[in-house]
């Protein structure tokens, strides 16, 4: 077995090597940041944690591969690097190096906590239904299950789409779109807060084409038939109902208007959607790809359990801060999940 894993281990030091890589020429970008946050990333390995969290990106990277080689069975540090590699958009590295912290005696209750969001964001139900000590409810359960014999597909009329959306500036979400629930037009608010599909009432259980699995501390757990983003459709979506709300509402320009959900970034993160705050538009890529000579400032992220940050002026920030969701509603920029990276133009 332990042959295997040093294999394994070889395999991925290998395919991280472009984004270690880019990791030490990503530009910072130059703002006074007001209300920053420090990173959120305490994963166990304090040296690299120390560095990423004041925003030393490269060589916290660094840190955190020489802390994992110097002992490649401390399952702490191979956690660290984990959860961190997830984190700038290299999922299913980040996965493998968390089921392998669990096979050298890491804490199962705390890696399970770790993998389950990365497990969703990689669409991964098989690798879900079986994890040890798993978090999740019955009824979160039944649906992983359901998945697994119900894979979601991705359907795109052409390789990009451009669907209509509102810039929100106040930190509510990263802007407001028109969706459609089966064939039920809503509007809904992408924030990277919230993982999969929001619906928020009572009378969102009745949807047509919601199918429930039943209730727990979050809500109720169901899965969507189909949600079409303009001309893209993904089907069996992961879907909560919050029945302790009404519809939020969301300021857009001189009026309000009621949102009927929210969107997890994870639904989108795959498409490496631009937003185009001068156009009001927002672009999906069926490869999910951007050129690495793309011009722009690339900002370092972490996008995880937490949300998305982003490094700005050395801090980092959170997408709802003030002047960040100013900035990211007053311009056109990229999410590029493979190098870990917004681009800002």
């Amino acid at each position: 077995m332990l042959l295997g894993i040093r294999r394994r281990h070889r395999i991925i030091a290998k395919e991280s090597g472009p984004f270690r890589r880019c990791a030490s020429t990503t530009a910072v970008l130059v703002l006074s940041a007001i209300g920053s946050e420090p990173a959120r990333a305490q994963w166990g390995a304090w040296q690299a944690d120390s560095l990423l969290a004041s925003g030393q990106v490269a060589a916290a990277e660094s840190s955190y591969y020489a802390t994992s080689s110097s002992n490649p069975r401390n399952a702490a540090a191979r956690a660290a690097l984990g959860r961190y590699l997830a984190a700038r958009g290299a999922l299913r590295i980040g996965a493998v190096l968390l089921e392998e912290a669990r096979l050298f005696g890491g804490d199962t209750t705390m890696i399970a906590r770790a993998l389950v969001p990365i497990y969703r964001s990689l669409g991964d139900w098989r690798s879900l239904a079986v994890l040890p000590k798993s978090p999740l409810s019955l009824a979160e359960g039944k649906r992983v299950r359901w998945l697994v014999a119900r894979q979601p597909v991705l359907e795109f009329p052409d390789s990009i789409a451009t669907v209509a959306y509102r810039p929100l500036g106040d930190g509510t979400g990263l802007g407001a779109v028109s969706v459609r629930v089966d064939d039920e037009p809503v509007d809904a608010v992408i924030d990277p807060r919230v993982t999969g599909l929001v619906l928020r009432g009572r009378a969102a259980r009745r949807k047509p084409g919601v199918h429930v699995f039943g209730s727990d501390s979050s809500g109720v757990v169901a899965v969507a038939n189909e949600l079409h983003i303009g001309g893209v459709t993904l089907s069996n979506v992961p879907t909560r109902i919050d029945t302790t709300t009404s519809s939020p509402r969301v300021r857009s320009g001189a009026k309000r208007r009621d949102v009927a959900s929210l969107i997890g970034l994870d639904v989108l993160r795959a498409l490496a959607p631009t937003f185009d705050a001068m156009d009001s538009t927002l672009i999906l890529r069926r490869t999910g790809q951007i050129a690495q000579a793309t011009p722009g400032t690339r900002i370092p992220i972490l996008l995880d359990e937490n949300g998305l940050r982003l490094l700005v002026n050395g801090h980092w920030d959170t997408a709802a801060s003030h002047r960040t969701a100013l900035m990211l509603a007053t311009r056109r920029w990229t999410l590029d999940m493979r190098r870990g990276e917004a681009v800002l133009q």
